[in-house]
């Protein structure tokens, strides 16, 4: 029987709407197609249902079965565990009414325990997870901070730099573990040669930009109990250009802080009143050229090294007065170039007979091997119990005092190289112990001139080597009665100008 011309056309496939189910009213209504549409809405609306209930494969529910088997298992391994028991404890006899229930309470109560047991640690550990999480987002929030901080401080702009410098000091506050780079970079700016210091009208809004990051250091290195304290950070600022130094009044326990091969110029080094234990203050190789270096009231507690080796010092000076040196403390200066300068351990040298002793150095202040050219050193206001050391100091145009009183294992060392006049001061003072020691190493003829004002020979003992060409005077003024040591070796030239006390016993070496 043959069909239809209408149902050849109906047979085409029906083609299928993306997205949404046929209407059943759309499809043809011949009987062919009616079952099969039959069978296409039965399958839909079984996938709606399956799709509408939980899914046992996935998350939590895929956890239930297992978890239910794992708890059965668990239980009856504790029942037959427990019934074993008790037969052997009971004479291999059966448990009897009374101790089954004891036996199924028992393996209940373990099997829960166990259970709240893997429970828990399943708990924490998705805390655990959780947490790790939470971190690592953290992390890289501090980092994109990091990165955005970065990028302004590089910007042309000093506004935008004092944004990026404002940025990574706050980030350092916030963020512990990553503290050191932050820091690092702060100092990395610093180093850069951007301000010519030599330019006759310097960039004023770069000058801004480097006041504010010494600020930001200076203030986070002020209490060293805080919890933002950045004393325990290493600060490399070597290879800089400098002018303007702000550290007054810093805290700096175990630190190291790096000036090596800098260049500081027409500007001013402030460090007054700082503390430093176990302080290694580096700079090394650097230059000072029309610098003030002030390191007034400075404390140098034990372990504290202020280190000027190999140092090129002109038209400078060194405030150094009132400081406070305590043992295995060291203000190193050896190898230095220093020409046109002043190191004023003393407010002044004028009237220096009516000061009093500001400070007392128990360290070492040395000065070995370093050439003072129209330099004056004086340090008649301190006392000494450490070691005062100028040992083959090369010197011309040159005035040296050295601390009014001396005492304990003191070592004054004064072996200079007097290329120049050269004039030595000692006193008015006392020396109750230790050695002082002047034994001229070289130089140029009648070129030393060493007085011994008004000195108290207490103890100790003072150690001359008068047998060198180099002597042009020589004064020892002694009052009191004189206890120590005074051993001249050996007799000065003819035309030395001695000028030795009559009470004083001297004694051959």
């Amino acid at each position: 029987m043959s069909e239809p011309q209408g149902v050849a056309a109906s047979t085409q496939p029906v083609p299928a709407m993306e997205g949404a189910l046929a209407d059943p009213r759309d499809i043809p209504t011949l009987s062919p197609l009616r079952e099969r549409s039959g069978q296409v809405k039965l399958i839909l609306l079984k996938r709606i249902a399956e799709l509408g209930e939980p899914r046992l494969g996935s998350g939590f529910y895929a956890l239930l079965p297992v978890a239910a088997a794992t708890a059965i298992i668990l239980f009856l391994v504790l029942f037959i565990f427990l019934w074993i028991l008790i037969a052997i404890l009971s004479g291999f006899n059966a448990p009897n009414d009374r101790t089954l229930p004891a036996v199924l309470t028992a393996s209940i109560s373990m099997t829960a325990l166990i259970g709240a047991s893997l429970g828990a640690i399943y708990a924490f550990r998705k805390q655990v997870l959780a947490e790790r999480d939470g971190l690592r987002a953290d992390q890289q929030v501090y980092s994109d901070r990091y990165v955005k901080a970065a990028e302004l401080l590089a910007h042309e702009r000093p506004s935008a730099r004092l944004a990026g410098l404002h940025s990574l000091a706050i980030l350092a506050d916030d963020w512990k573990e990553g503290r050191v780079p932050c820091v690092m970079a702060i100092c990395s700016y610093l180093r850069l040669p951007t301000l010519d210091l030599q330019a006759e009208n310097p960039d004023a809004g770069e000058r801004e930009v480097r006041r504010t990051a010494w600020k930001s250091i200076r203030t986070r290195l002020l209490d060293p109990t805080d919890g933002i304290s950045w004393h325990q950070q290493e600060f490399d600022f070597s290879g800089g250009h400098f002018d303007n130094v702000d550290l007054d009044l810093t805290r700096l326990n175990d630190a190291r802080i790096q000036f090596r091969n800098c260049v500081f110029r027409d500007g001013e080094l402030r460090l007054r009143a700082t503390k430093l234990t176990d302080v290694v203050l580096d700079f090394t190789g650097s230059s000072f050229h029309n610098m003030k270096v002030m390191l007034q009231g400075a404390e140098l507690n034990d372990g504290a090294v202020v280190c000027f080796d190999e140092t090129s010092v002109t038209n400078s000076s060194f405030e150094l007065h009132q400081m406070s040196m305590k043992a295995e403390s060291h203000l190193l200066v050896r190898r230095a170039q220093i020409s046109d300068s002043a190191f004023k351990f003393d407010a002044d040298d004028e009237g220096f007979f009516f000061q009093r002793p500001a400070s007392k150095v128990d360290g070492e202040v040395d000065f070995s091997e370093s050439t003072l050219d129209r330099t004056r050193f004086s340090m008649h206001a301190y006392a000494l119990t450490g070691r005062l050391v100028l040992h083959e100091v090369r010197t011309n145009d040159v005035r040296i005092s050295v601390p009014s009183r001396i005492s304990g294992d003191a070592y004054v060392n004064l072996d200079v190289v007097s290329n120049g006049p050269t004039e030595i001061s000692i006193g008015p003072g006392k020396l109750e112990g230790g050695d002082l020691r002047i034994r001229p190493r070289g130089g140029e003829p009648k070129t030393l001139e060493v007085q011994f004002n008004t000195f108290e020979l207490a103890g100790g003992e003072v150690l001359i080597y008068p047998s060198v060409p180099y002597w042009k005077r020589f004064r020892f003024d002694l009052i009191h009665e004189q206890r120590g040591r005074l051993v001249i070796s050996g007799d000065f030239d003819e035309d030395v100008d001695l000028d030795i006390d009559r009470a004083a016993d001297i004694r051959e070496h």
